[in-house]
């Protein structure tokens, strides 16, 4: 198995959009690729994607309370195929989504940390922070990527947020959305931790049916390459060493 997390420290980064990417472009795609929508803030995606938002992370939260589950088992009762790929949307409520994660995160979250079956587990945590109820898909996570804009002072919030969820026992790394001022390198070494893409601000259109328009085709080679790297550096067991093309 694999886990992934998404979050984002602050504003509205493009969080979600990347976790769309991630299982749209995971290198291997003969795995199944699920984006699990966990974000306290209410869901999005099941408008967004036209799947609606039952069965969904809500009725996942009440069956592992009730009994054991595995993977497939989730799958089977939550998922909406995307194409190629799964998404378990959650509630639009904040109230709900909020409550299902304080409730069952934990649980959920330990499924998905021990299922059989290989696949990819890519968890849209929303804004994330070592108080936030989504925090245990992070700490079952390979990697916690961050999302955030380029600016000095958001990065600068980045590198306690950083801090705070690597004490909490995750794995983060870090995405930056331009535009910026710095290098991959630069801003790695500022964080603390490694940056495995730096990606184009897409402006004009958004959500899933824009994201196959030419304006997006640099954003795409370089969310691959970020896909490479995660999935790399998963399957070797520790941080695989980032490449020329995360800039």
């Amino acid at each position: 198995m694999t886990i992934i997390a998404v979050g984002s420290v602050a504003g509205s980064p493009g969080a979600t959009t990347v976790a769309i990417g991630l299982a749209a472009a995971w290198p291997d795609a003969t795995r199944d690729r699920i984006v699990v929508e966990a974000d306290p803030d209410g869901g999005r995606l099941g408008a967004q994607l036209g799947i609606g938002v039952e069965p969904g992370l809500m009725a996942l939260a009440l069956a592992v309370r009730t009994g054991d589950l595995d993977g497939a088992e989730l799958v089977r009762r939550g998922a909406a195929s995307v194409g190629d790929w799964l998404a378990i949307p959650a509630p639009p409520s904040s109230e709900q989504t909020h409550s299902a994660l304080v409730h069952a995160g934990s649980s959920l979250a330990n499924v998905m940390g021990h299922d059989p079956d290989g696949a990819v587990w890519i968890v849209d945590a929303g804004r994330l922070s070592a108080r936030s109820p989504a925090l245990p898909f992070a700490k079952a996570a390979d990697h916690t990527l961050l999302v955030s804009d380029g600016s000095f002072a958001l990065l600068q919030l980045l590198v306690h947020r950083v801090d705070a969820l690597r004490s909490a026992g995750c794995a983060p790394v870090v995405a930056v959305v331009e535009p910026v001022a710095w290098t991959a390198d630069e801003i790695a070494d500022f964080v603390g931790v490694d940056v495995v893409a730096i990606l184009p601000r897409v402006s004009g259109r958004t959500g899933l049916g824009a994201m196959g328009a030419t304006a997006w085709r640099p954003w795409w080679r370089r969310l691959e390459d970020a896909a490479d790297y995660l999935a790399t550096s998963t399957d070797a067991g520790d941080i695989a060493a980032p490449t020329e093309a995360r800039r």
